[in-house]
């Protein structure tokens, strides 16, 4: 009796063939279970059970009928998304190296290699009060613990939760986890210092050190202008910089703001609209310009108003160290007063002098005049009402 022929085997099934279950329903492989979306061309991940790609399926089709954009499920990386918003940015410079500064020392590190969709609002809440508390020594324990501010912590979470809208937009994701955030989850601001309240005398002792300064044998420049019109015309340090010959109207009596000098060597112009700006020049400023025009060995329209001895513009950082921390110093103003703090020696005398708090804001190149209050409307309501308890005590 001859042998039975023997069965061939059953081909063996590919563990990502589609298997269909009727009405779009079925599963790839032996354990996953999903849908295909027909409009999308494409497969959606449901769950291990027929039961739960049933109810994807129709949270799925209310969510379109609603005319929202369903989320499809994806592993793409956080850092792999990350890289592609910000290649996608069309910012200034200075901005996207801030940017790069926070995705490379922050952002990546701790969540370089999660899937998107797990960046929840948890996961950021907990990053936040990690830099609240130890700082960057939360990323990398080779750094000391160092808390970071508040707004430090908002400029690192910025590009955060820009790469999550983009996970939005590509359905990704729902929404974006950052944006529900409660107050109490968000970087905490700590008290504000109050503005300096300048006194003529700290002006007069700054401008008279910064004039020692250069008096002596080692000074390389005399910073002594720069110094006097921060205080006398409320300029950043980077618009100063960008100041050109041809931007100051002596005739007319006016300073043009219009452009400004960045960290990373490049002009550009100022963030906001607010920022290109005329600055009116009284008499005593008129004068000031046109003697150190004249005694300027780059005086051309083109050349930068504070020059070096070659003729290029002066550094951030040595006009902050070497211009006013130096002068700051030698003239016993408190250690805690910055370059940016003139702006607040400028506002000061607008204040007691009566300058209409809008018209400080034009000139300071506010973006909102509720900036200008928020910071010097003590300031105004302290003059105003000293001025009426003077009428009031002479009548």
């Amino acid at each position: 009796m001859s042998p039975r022929p023997k069965k061939s085997p059953k081909p063996k099934r590919r563990p990502d063939t589609w298997y269909s279950a009727g009405g779009g329903i079925g599963r790839r492989g032996q354990t996953t279970w999903g849908f295909w979306d027909s409009d999308a061309k494409r497969y959606v991940k449901a769950g291990t059970t027929k039961a739960e790609a049933i109810a994807a399926q129709a949270e799925y089709r209310a969510r379109r009928a609603r005319g929202e954009r369903p989320v499809v499920q994806t592993k793409v990386s956080f850092a792999e998304l990350a890289e592609q918003w910000f290649e996608s940015k069309r910012v200034g410079a200075w901005t996207k190296r801030s940017y790069r500064d926070a995705l490379d020392n922050v952002l990546l590190p701790r969540f370089g290699d999660w899937q998107v969709a797990a960046v929840d609002a948890d996961a950021i809440a907990t990053l936040i009060r990690d830099l609240e508390r130890e700082g960057l020594h939360a990323i990398d324990a080779t750094r000391p613990k160092r808390p970071l501010s508040a707004s430090s912590i908002t400029n690192y979470c910025k590009p955060l939760s820009g790469v999550l809208s983009l996970a939005v937009r590509r359905r990704l994701i729902g929404s974006n986890p950052y944006r529900v955030l409660t107050s109490d989850e968000r970087p905490q601001q700590q008290g504000r210092r109050p503005a300096h309240e300048w006194s003529e005398e700290e002006i007069e002792a700054l401008l008279t050190a910064a004039t020692k300064l250069a008096a002596r044998r080692d000074a390389k420049t005399d910073y002594t202008p720069i110094l006097k019109v921060a205080i006398e015309c409320g300029l950043r340090l980077g618009e100063l910089l960008g100041l050109e010959w041809a931007d100051i109207d002596l005739d007319e009596r006016v300073l043009r703001v219009e452009r400004q000098w960045t960290l990373t060597g490049e002009l550009t112009t100022p963030k906001t609209k607010a920022g290109i700006r005329r600055v009116p020049l009284g008499g005593e400023m008129v004068s000031f310009f046109r003697q150190l025009r004249l005694a300027s060995k780059h005086s051309l329209d083109t050349d930068p108003v504070f020059a070096s001895k070659t003729g290029g513009r002066l550094r951030h950082r040595n006009v902050q160290r070497r211009a006013f921390e130096a002068a700051r110093d030698l003239a016993g103003l408190p250690e805690e007063l910055r370059f940016h703090d003139m702006r607040h020696a400028f506002a000061s005398r607008c204040a007691s002098r009566g300058v209409p708090i809008g018209t400080l804001s034009s000139v300071l190149g506010h973006a909102d005049v509720s900036i200008t209050q928020r910071v010097y409307v003590a300031l105004y309501d302290r003059a105003s009402a000293e001025e009426a308890f003077r009428a009031a005590m002479s009548s």
